[in-house]
């Protein structure tokens, strides 16, 4: 039996807890992990998909406050949520198209449905309608700015680009998705856009994967903290900029990591949340699996703003979707496909504010040595090709094995006052 168990990032040269492999995680793992909702699978699942036998183990891995000072340093200033779940049970790609459309297509009348991270983007394959396009038809201005350093990788399963190259809708550049979802980069654009006060009501922001924390690619925890800590500094350099802003840091998916709690799940038939075109053998990724499409399994999220200062703790429950439902809240633009099934299970996220109390626009103290200190991204070249590829053992499960312990911090209470 393997308990969850501490990836040490103090460790030497050589398998350092910051540079461990990539579970499996797509719609067939993950089910198969879920198990019917017993959540008791993890290690057969992975056993199952992984051709790295020894790196099975790594899905119970976790990190403590030592390994994520910068994580822990923006926790203990802001609000973060231990009730939020990623949309699906998969991976990457069906995960962020819940997150700009809510959506997957899981009747297969309009492009879809996608259950896994494909090859290369599937460029407009879809037509359903995003919450991009919602915006526009309300008048409310949007961009999404993405980091494009790949170049032509961008739009690869590497790229994590915002999906919206997927949409029929991007395809004439002269429609509002391509010049708004498509053209603004990071950081150059957002950070223009901050300096002169002209940020959109509604932004996505996405730093590139070489900052994502996504394991086995190599990126370290300590990369996506300090690029985390990098796009707060960029809207405290504008402080018109800062005192309206929430910045919502969420990942979008749980990357095959063990989690104690099984995730809210609609039941057999539930409209939305099952796929339902007739040959489900024949949708990639699928493995004759319909469902359930999500919740997910948690995954974190920070809620940074003046509004919601902290250290302080949010219980509901929230998937990716949710950060549409307060859009909707906040600009009265319906979230669009949005089944009823997930609209009463989650919430809108209004609970992480408190509009009732004048919002703390002051600086947050962002002062850590590890911020100054320069991550062994590099060290995790060597340390995942080498276990990739059997020529060094994968990361070892500590013995005597020792059940983990958790912090605790203050919840938030119900607020009040107008979004």
């Amino acid at each position: 039996m393997t308990i969850p168990y501490r990836f040490d990032t103090t460790r030497g040269p050589v398998l350092n807890g910051a540079c461990v492999n990539d579970p499996a995680h797509q719609w067939i793992t993950i089910h198969k992990s879920w198990n019917n909702g017993a959540n008791d699978n993890w290690l057969p699942a992975q056993a199952e998909q992984q051709t790295l036998q020894g790196n099975v183990p790594v899905s119970m891995g976790y990190y403590t406050r030592q390994d994520q000072p910068i994580h822990y340093l923006l926790a203990d200033t802001f609000t973060i949520c231990d009730g939020y779940y990623c949309s699906l049970l998969g991976g990457t790609s069906p995960n962020r198209l819940y997150w700009i459309s809510a959506w997957i297509d899981p009747d297969g009348v309009a492009g879809g449905p996608l259950l896994i991270d494909p090859n290369i983007q599937p460029q407009a394959q879809f037509s359903w309608r995003t919450m991009p396009d919602n915006l526009s038809d309300a008048g409310i201005s949007w961009k999404v700015y993405q980091n494009k350093l790949l170049g032509a990788l961008n739009n690869t399963v590497i790229g994590y680009n915002g999906m919206l190259v997927d949409f029929k809708q991007a395809q004439d550049p002269r429609s509002n998705i391509a010049r708004n979802g498509i053209a603004p980069t990071y950081p150059l654009d957002f950070v223009a856009d901050v300096a002169a006060n002209r940020l959109p009501q509604v932004s996505w922001v996405l730093p590139g994967f070489q900052v994502s924390e996504h394991p086995g690619l190599p990126v370290t925890p300590a990369v996506g903290g300090t690029a985390i800590v990098n796009i707060l500094r960029i809207l405290l350099s504008n402080p018109q900029v800062w005192e309206k802003t929430a910045l919502i840091v969420s990942f979008d998916e749980n990357g095959g990591f063990f989690d104690h709690v099984t995730p809210p799940t609609a039941p057999p038939g539930t409209p939305g949340e099952y796929v339902t075109v007739p040959d489900i053998d024949a949708v990639t990724g699928s493995g004759g699996i319909r469902g359930p499409i999500g919740l997910g399994y948690r995954v974190p999220c920070f809620i940074i703003s003046p509004y919601s200062r902290g250290p302080l703790m949010v219980h509901d429950t929230f998937d990716h979707t949710s950060q549409l439902r307060l859009l909707e809240k906040r600009f009265g633009v319906p979230v669009p496909n949005l089944s009823a099934w997930r609209r009463s299970v989650t919430g809108d996220m209004t609970s992480t504010f408190n509009f009732a109390v004048p919002p703390n626009p002051a600086p947050p103290n962002l002062d850590h040595p590890a911020l100054q200190a320069i991550p062994p991204q590099v060290q995790c070249v060597p340390d995942t090709v080498a276990t990739f590829a059997k020529v060094t053992p994968p990361y070892r499960v500590p013995f005597p094995q020792v059940m983990p312990t958790q912090e605790t911090t203050p919840a938030r209470g119900i607020p009040s006052g107008p979004c």
